[in-house]
């Protein structure tokens, strides 16, 4: 991976030599997508509105929107085309759990988490589970405004059952776990048995499960993360992230399950919707 890292370069520039790279499964480019709608501390500007179904009192059902301003038809069709590429890796490789992070913060992984889960949702008889992994920031419960309750950071503590802390969204088939309250530190947690067991539960029970973790850099946490899942994704904020930082962080994903490289905010060719940087087994 070294020679496609340069020390004074950024991301966008190396996104062309990756196509060359026979190693990694899943490349693909995400179009510019706004992100103003999201504050520093991944909290959400607008409100996300709880509903309660009448059949089932008390229960809510969490909305994934996080604003009224819908993606732009390019990042729907590049979020579809890696949901493509998510589903041959399933049946190719087995693959049942994800994992999404990034060098440093601010690089669009929740949003790029959540997006696919989406995308993945639509698709007939695929539970997905989308699963907010980063129990410091807890971007993805902040971005969706999930209610105060138990959640990952419960279930890791012994404190309850994963199942009971699972949330509905509006789409039938995706649902939501929110971090919950964090009761010691995120790296013990994660290096308990309760992790793997976690996962093995969830494999079970849904389809696909998308973890949201927090960044690589600075931290252990994603990598005690990345033990307990199948494969991973790394979102790379085009023109922002610098090289040396992306390739120390590359250089800590076990290169079996590293799957690509999400290129985020990468922006449009003259007379395309978006770019996308495909790799050849």
């Amino acid at each position: 991976m070294s020679k496609f890292f340069d020390d004074t370069q950024k991301a966008q520039q190396w996104a062309p030599q990756l196509r060359e790279n026979g190693r990694l499964d899943v490349v693909s480019v995400i179009d510019a997508i706004k992100q103003s709608e999201v504050t520093p501390t991944g909290e959400a500007e607008p409100e996300t509105k709880l509903e309660i179904p009448a059949e089932k009192p008390g229960r809510a059902l969490l909305k994934t929107s996080h604003t009224d301003v819908p993606l732009p038809p390019s990042a729907v069709e590049a979020y579809g085309s890696l949901r493509t590429r998510v589903m041959k890796l399933q049946g190719a490789k087995g693959i049942r759990s994800l994992m999404l992070t990034s060098s440093v913060a601010s690089e669009g992984k929740t949003l790029t988490s959540l997006n696919l889960a989406v995308s993945c949702a639509k698709l007939r008889n695929l539970r997905i589970l989308l699963v907010d992994g980063d129990l410091r920031s807890r971007g993805l419960s902040r971005l969706l405004k999930i209610p105060e309750g138990p959640g990952l950071s419960d279930f890791l503590g012994g404190k309850v059952s994963a199942d009971k802390a699972v949330l509905p969204t509006e789409h039938e088939n995706l649902f939501v776990l929110g971090a919950g309250l964090l009761n010691g530190q995120p790296s013990e947690l994660f290096a308990s048995h309760l992790w793997p067991e976690f996962i093995a539960w969830a494999s079970q029970s849904y389809g696909i499960v998308i973890v949201d973790a927090p960044p690589i850099h600075s931290l252990s946490d994603a990598e005690l993360i990345s033990a307990g899942c199948d494969g991973v994704l790394m979102v790379v904020k085009a023109l922002s992230t610098a090289r040396e930082i992306a390739q120390k962080c590359v250089s800590r994903i076990d290169k079996r399950k590293l799957l690509g490289i999400v290129f985020n905010g990468l922006p449009s060719s003259p007379g395309t919707d978006y770019e996308y940087y495909g790799v050849s087994n």
